[in-house]
């Protein structure tokens, strides 16, 4: 179980030793091709961006996919110098989501009219969020894949460098396969000018990496998910456990700890295409963000940023871990009670959904998703049974894949991020943060500890409580 030294070191600049890491610890293939031809990590990389579309495109119109929010680079308009840079070579045509002011989603009416207007387009490139990314990214697979360039504009999340994107679909966020950019460009210069906020964000995305694995290869140890492969926790490692170290030099826009930060979202973004699933990096702590997500967007409540909400929903499910790797014993499990009937579990989805969509269709949703994970959960029973015969094996390694939540905690307060829910902004009420964390294993065909939990009769109001409640010992929860 533990990485290779080389793979966990890995640098997400240096593609082609990459590549090769990753052939030598993967010799059957079961690992998907890095998509990207190129990663371009530094101070001065805005000045790339037309010899980065001169490598890429032949020709013909440069369209740039961005949003009406203001980014500044060097005290300087962003989006009007990159603009400036690329018309000085091509004819370029700027599209602009969002002029109206209101929040941009990924959902299919955005995607088709993007795609409809960057149809024919000799290049495509995207500045922006992680959603302007998203969007882009599924717009060009569908229009005939450009060539695809995206400038990121903060270190906020992991979506730039991944070939999925995350899609809103009666009003439920799934994660697609799409397509890898063609090339990522990050400007330390233009991350240090992001919002402060956002950068803590994408280290609260990547404290991720101490709760997902776990839940990735408990799904797979149960029979639950095919695809677990130990490579993809294992490109982070390294470079993880040095953010953690140096997480208070994010305080101070410190050029290196930006580029550390940046260097393993990039990673992670990677790992995710890998291995075909954002399991690697999105576990019960994005399903619980993702839900609250939803229930802002129902009630009209802005959204918070997602990697803050998975940073504290970090912090609070390593506590479930913890609290698991002490008390879970298979002798307590009352086995033949741990397959529950379809026709109780389709009620209790629906009603959990029921507030945020009184049509059902949400409920519906969900309940397409969940089916197919409580037909596969009776149909492994046997693996279950194995899992349980064979716990100490499978509990020490879980253990090398989480930290404590004290350790998590100190990583968020030294980088000034926030640490509870009510801290956010704009907050998160406890009720529905609570809401989330109870209907989370609802959601989505992909299994957790939240799952097992659940299927073993421990998923109850007073664990959560009681997780909760040492989460707010340490300084974060609710």
């Amino acid at each position: 179980m533990n990485p290779a030294p080389p793979l966990a070191n890995a640098d997400p600049v240096d593609l082609h030793g990459l590549r090769s890491l990753l052939a030598a610890i993967d010799p059957g293939c079961r690992l998907a091709p890095v998509g990207i031809q190129s990663i371009r990590i530094g101070a001065e990389v805005l000045r790339e961006l037309p010899d980065t579309v001169s490598a890429l495109a032949r020709g013909g119109e440069v369209m740039v996919l961005m949003d009406s929010t203001p980014m500044r680079r060097n005290g300087g308009d962003l989006k009007a110098s990159a603009l400036r840079l690329l018309g000085e070579r091509f004819p370029i045509l700027p599209i602009v989501l969002g002029k109206d002011g209101r929040e941009v989603h990924a959902d299919e009416t955005t995607i088709r009219a993007v795609e409809s207007a960057i149809r024919g387009a000799a290049c495509v490139i995207a500045i922006g969020s992680g959603t302007i990314t998203d969007i882009g990214k599924e717009a060009t697979a569908r229009a005939g894949h450009s060539p695809y360039i995206v400038l990121q504009t903060a270190a906020s999340v992991n979506a730039f460098s991944d070939d999925m994107a995350v899609i809103l679909k009666d009003g439920v966020k799934r994660t697609v396969q799409s397509r890898w950019p063609d090339a990522l460009l990050i400007d330390l210069q233009i991350l240090a000018a992001a919002p402060q906020a956002m950068n803590r964000a994408g280290l609260g995305d990547l404290l991720a990496m101490w709760t997902a694995p776990a839940d990735w290869y408990l799904a797979g140890a149960l029979g639950m998910d095919d695809s677990y492969h130990t490579a993809p926790a294992a490109m982070l490692l390294g470079h993880g456990r040095q953010l953690l170290e140096s997480a208070a030099e994010l305080r101070s826009l410190d050029n290196a700890a930006l580029e550390k930060l940046a260097r393993v979202l990039t990673l992670s973004g990677i790992a995710l295409g890998i291995a075909r699933t954002t399991a690697p990096l999105s576990g019960t702590e994005h399903l619980v963000s993702h839900l609250i997500d939803m229930e802002a967007e129902r009630s009209g409540r802005p959204l918070s940023l997602h990697g803050a909400q998975v940073g504290i929903a970090s912090i609070v499910l390593s506590v479930g871990w913890e609290w698991f790797l002490e008390n879970f014993h298979p002798a307590q499990v009352e086995r033949a009670a741990c397959c529950p009937p379809p026709e109780a579990l389709e009620i209790a989805v629906r009603d959990a959904f029921l507030p945020l969509d009184p049509t059902g269709r949400l409920g519906q949703e969900c309940w397409n998703e969940y089916s197919k994970k409580l037909a596969r959960w009776s149909a492994c029973r046997p693996q279950f049974e194995a899992f349980l015969n064979d716990w100490t094996l499978h509990q020490d390694r879980l253990r090398k894949m989480t930290l404590s939540p004290e350790r998590l905690a100190k990583a968020l307060r030294d980088a000034g991020g926030p640490m509870r829910f009510s801290e956010l902004d704009p907050t998160v009420p406890a009720e529905t943060a609570i809401w989330a964390f109870r209907n989370c294993h609802l959601m989505r065909n992909r299994f957790t500890l939240a799952d097992l939990l659940f299927f073993t009769g421990r998923w109850t109001g007073d664990l959560l409580e009681y997780w909760l409640a040492r989460a707010r010992e340490i300084g974060g929860g609710l």
